[in-house]
């Protein structure tokens, strides 16, 4: 909501009073009460209030109390509000005066124009305005980054930069559902196989942690796990985990819409219950360009910003539940030093947050295909390109540089996803960097003759008392559309599909045909003669 629109939702006597400390004149050249009278006074407060002199004009004359309140509704949250008795009980908690009514220290916000009250469910919540939030945000903020801006030289990233982490361990997640069969247990977790498979291709130790989920996964399996369920990329049926059906237009949509999804579930199911960690969130992406910030710094201006009434435990869920994963995203990259702990907010992560325009990725779309039936693939891969490797090879070592291995297996259980023995060599011709080699081409190719040589159909036979019987029904133009082909003397093989319409068509040509204890007749055939 912006400044008009709340002063908009604001008492006249209020306005005209906001008005008047300002020096606005509340006549506008026209009769009292006439159309546009107010609203034109309103755009005049805005107009003066979003200019920055102007502003700091307006926060002259506020002690430290209302400083530190107006402080507080600006930065907590992210610019969210703060509901009204908590607000209250905090100020009364950072300046210890506990019998104080804290609605005395708004009261000079309000009626300056810098704080306005709304409504949200059944409670009331304080807030300043979208548009005047960013002009007070500046000076705020500013006296927060010199205390806790460092020197970029002392900067120096944990870990190794990979920025196609959670593309490549979601594309590596799904395909594992994608290739293996996935019990759960009556509890509904998987078993423990299974998690120590997704542990080593998604990277991470397979301790288990606390999480924010019931069900006690390591930290970024049930991230991806229940992301996965929550796209319907993934689901629970007959007690088994299978894919879902929005992976295909997952891997159709734009790299960045995967990235987003990923932010958003991870702000929604994280951050959104924590407003300490939205205010830390959106302070560190509201920082300059390439500064880095000590944690240590943040948390200590957090005693003022924090809206819980005991900050115990912030810095851990700092820590875990939002540096820890902002790096995994590739939003933040982190620094450990002795005491502190150093971040710096990415452009992707700007990005993420709607700050900046997304940044461009390069993906490497070149793999290398060896004589000895492994595939070098970079971990910077395509995703796109890296689920169709999965689908036809085998996953040895997940590293900078992973290493598949071609199988007859691996290519078995491709072709029973679609694939042929073409598209794998087209694939690889048109992905490798240097020449497939020809045993390759002949393996595939070898492995494919084989497919198909063996085939299930899913049929019924019909039983005949005699010879003569069979080759009357099989002779029938009403029987024999529904029928595949004889077998032996007295069996004829039925199409399952078939087998509603094939009981009507005998009941019409006077046959009786008896019916199986576990087979019932259809609704459509249960009331013919």
């Amino acid at each position: 909501m912006k400044l008009v629109e709340a002063l908009l939702t604001t008492s006249g006597e209020r306005v005209n009073a906001i008005a008047a400390f300002y020096g606005i004149s509340t006549s506008s050249g026209t009769p009292e009460g006439k159309c546009g009278t107010r609203e034109d006074i309103i755009q005049k407060i805005s107009a003066h209030l979003l200019v920055p002199a102007n502003t700091l004009v307006a926060m002259n004359g506020l002690n430290d109390e209302e400083i530190l309140a107006l402080r507080l509704i600006t930065l907590a949250a992210g610019g969210g509000g703060v509901v009204v008795e908590q607000c209250h009980q905090r100020l009364n908690q950072i300046s210890r005066k506990w019998r104080r009514n804290g609605f005395k220290v708004i009261e000079a916000l309000l009626s300056r124009g810098l704080v306005f009250t709304r409504r949200e469910g059944y409670r009331q919540v304080y807030f300043v305005p979208s548009d005047l939030r960013e002009v007070l945000a500046r000076f705020f903020l500013d006296d927060i980054f010199k205390k806790a801006a460092l020197q970029p030289d002392r900067f120096s990233p944990r870990n190794r930069v990979d920025y196609a982490a959670p593309l490549r361990h979601l594309c590596l997640f799904l395909s594992y559902l994608r290739k293996n069969e996935v019990r759960v247990t009556q509890t509904g977790t998987m078993f423990k196989k299974a998690q120590a498979d997704l542990a080593s291709l998604i990277e991470e130790d397979s301790t288990v942690e606390d999480t924010f989920f019931s069900v006690r996964y390591p930290p970024r399996m049930a991230f991806l796990l229940y992301f996965a369920k929550s796209r319907s990329l993934c689901d629970e049926r007959n007690g088994l985990l299978r894919l879902g059906s929005k992976v295909t237009a997952l891997m159709e949509s734009p790299y960045s819409s995967w990235r987003q999804e990923l932010f958003d579930y991870w702000r929604q199911n994280f951050i959104s219950q924590d407003t300490d960690l939205q205010t830390m969130l959106w302070i560190i992406m509201h920082s300059p360009e390439d500064s880095v910030l000590s944690l240590s710094a943040l948390l200590s201006e957090m005693e003022t910003l924090s809206t819980n009434h005991s900050s115990h435990g912030l810095t851990l869920r700092v820590e875990k539940n939002l540096v820890d994963i902002l790096e995994y995203l590739g939003a933040l990259q982190v620094s450990q030093v002795r005491n502190d702990i150093l971040v710096k907010a990415t452009k992707l992560g700007r990005a993420l947050c709607g700050l900046c325009e997304w940044p461009e990725e390069t993906y490497d779309r070149d793999i290398y295909v060896q004589s000895n039936f492994e595939i070098l693939v970079p971990c910077t891969i395509e995703p796109r390109i890296l689920w169709s490797i999965d689908a036809f090879a085998e996953l040895l070592k997940p590293d900078q540089m992973m290493i598949y291995r071609l199988s007859r297996n691996s290519v078995y259980r491709a072709l029973l996803h679609g694939y042929t023995p073409e598209t794998i060599e087209a694939f690889l011709e048109r992905h490798s960097k240097t020449p497939v080699p020809q045993n390759i081409i002949y393996s595939i190719s070898h492995w494919g003759t084989s497919y198909g040589r063996i085939e299930f159909e899913d049929a019924i036979l019909l039983k005949c008392d005699t010879e003569e019987l069979a080759d009357e029904l099989f002779l029938s133009p009403k029987i024999r559309p529904h029928l595949k082909k004889k077998v032996g003397p007295c069996y004829l093989v039925v199409d399952r599909d078939s087998y509603d319409a094939l009981l009507a068509a005998l009941s019409e040509e006077g046959y009786m045909p008896k019916i199986n204890a576990a087979s019932k007749l259809s609704p459509e055939t249960a009331g013919q003669p």
